[in-house]
């Protein structure tokens, strides 16, 4: 049962890890950074939706909490594309780059945890021959 605790665990943080990675990858690749035009902006984020099985997981005002923050953020994130226009065309693959690292590092806490709880459970005695 430890074991699947742990696992569960290790799973759902992979799940909001990549969710996390899905949502920076939709918004640093967004058309509109390059068109310099931050007026769709808004029209944009609202349209931004999480995957349908998600959907009814989330709380009630998560989604509007995440719009108006990333609609605050605007700005800023043009300005720092801006900053660096070679690197818009790798964006994609660098945010996936670092999903794949904290993939890794969300698999080894997993088997650093059953190795862990492998060697703090009591063991069952064998049986007598």
């Amino acid at each position: 049962m430890t074991y699947a605790i742990i696992w569960i665990i290790t799973a759902l943080l992979l799940g909001f890890w990549t969710l996390l990675t899905w949502t920076a990858d939709a918004v640093l690749t967004w058309p509109g950074w390059n068109a310099d035009t931050l007026a769709t902006w808004p029209g944009w984020v609202v349209s931004l939706q999480p995957p349908v099985w998600l959907a009814p997981w989330l709380p009630e005002g998560w989604l509007e909490s995440a719009r108006q923050t990333l609609l605050d953020w605007g700005p800023t994130i043009q300005a720092s594309l801006q900053q660096i226009p070679d690197l818009t065309g790798w964006l994609s693959a660098i945010v996936w780059g670092v999903w794949l690292i904290g993939a890794i590092g969300f698999l080894l806490m997993g088997l650093a945890a059953s190795a862990i709880a492998r060697m703090l459970l009591p063991r069952k005695p064998e049986p007598a021959a």
